[in-house]
């Protein structure tokens, strides 16, 4: 009995192992970061000068948080279940479904979670008084179905869901927040002064988020040549070929780039140095080694680095709130 209820443990712990990897945890980590540091160092700073509290209740907003990780969750889920075929030729020793999680138990798994996603999200919406806020969330949930199912395979518009839906991890806890501000009158117009200001503050994350998202998923179509190419996915490298996605790759890291240099001038010159020199050291600089890395770039383990930095480089982004939040 003590070798069976042995085995038994080290089998849940297997399972348990597969299932963070195949969730990608340190990602859901990265999504449920961002939407603190968005929530309490961005918004809170900028309420507490006006001696306010945030709007959305932190039950709220944990509710809120969880209800994102989960649906990311769901998603790399039901992305891993589409590409089994091609994971068996890019990464065969990274492959989870059908080898450690049956396919069944898999889908059973996205439906269980978008299915708390979809009530939770409804529910939250319900709570900020306004229902439309709610469709965010199946409309999230349909694209990341089809993305993984016919999206990912088409030139540059699977790319783009996975941009657009990186991007709004972020803009959903402004938007959450301002629908729940707007229930309470007395605090919207306490705040209202600095309602512009966070809503620049934040847009310019979200494009920050769309532009790294959309480089980092071109340049995995890069790393993932040869499995999207047996398989008939009709990726940017696949169809124009590894040079014109490497030029796309570098045009949006140029631009990324600008965009913040423009942000970091823009603080300096509002009497926010630290932050500024923060940008310029820890966001700008690796953007300028990810063109340096795009350019010189030639084989799998070159787009593998430059995808990690990428990784790095958006964390720095996020934590760059802690010097922003205290010049504010």
């Amino acid at each position: 009995m003590h070798f069976t209820g042995s085995a038994m443990k080290v089998k849940q712990d297997r399972f348990l192992i597969s299932l963070l990897r195949l969730v990608r945890w340190p990602n859901l980590l990265i999504v449920a970061l961002t939407q603190f540091m968005i929530f309490y160092v961005l918004i809170g700073s900028v309420y507490r000068r006006h001696d306010a509290t945030a709007a959305l209740e932190p039950f709220l907003f944990i509710l809120l948080v969880f209800t994102t990780v989960l649906i990311s969750a769901a998603g790399y889920v039901i992305n891993d279940y589409f590409d089994v075929r091609t994971d068996r030729i890019n990464k065969p020793e990274k492959l989870i479904i059908g080898k450690s999680i049956p396919r069944r138990n898999a889908i059973k798994l996205h439906f269980i979670i978008n299915a708390i996603v979809i009530v939770s999200g409804f529910f939250l919406s319900w709570k900020v008084g306004s229902f439309r806020l709610g469709l965010l969330f199946p409309l999230g949930v349909i694209t990341l179905w089809f993305y993984s199912e016919r999206y990912k395979r088409k030139v540059l518009v699977g790319n783009l869901a996975v941009a657009v839906m990186s991007a709004m991890v972020v803009l959903v806890v402004w938007l959450f927040e301002f629908f729940a501000l707007r229930l309470q009158p007395d605090k919207f117009m306490t705040v209202y002064t600095s309602i512009g200001l966070v809503s620049r503050m934040v847009l310019a994350y979200v494009g920050f988020a769309f532009l790294l998202t959309l480089v980092r998923e071109i340049i995995k179509d890069v790393e993932d040549l040869e499995g999207d190419a047996a398989t008939g996915c009709r990726t940017l490298p696949v169809v124009y070929g590894t040079g014109f996605a490497r030029g796309i790759s570098l045009a949006l890291l140029v631009v990324t780039l600008l965009s913040v240099v423009f942000c970091s001038f823009w603080l300096y010159t509002h009497a926010m140095p630290v932050p500024s020199f923060y940008f310029g050291l820890f966001v700008c600089l690796p953007v300028l080694v990810n063109i340096y890395l795009v350019f010189k770039s030639t084989g799998t383990s070159d787009f593998h680095r430059i995808s990690t930095l990428l990784k790095i480089t958006m964390l720095a982004g996020i934590l760059g709130l802690i010097p922003l939040a205290i010049f504010l």
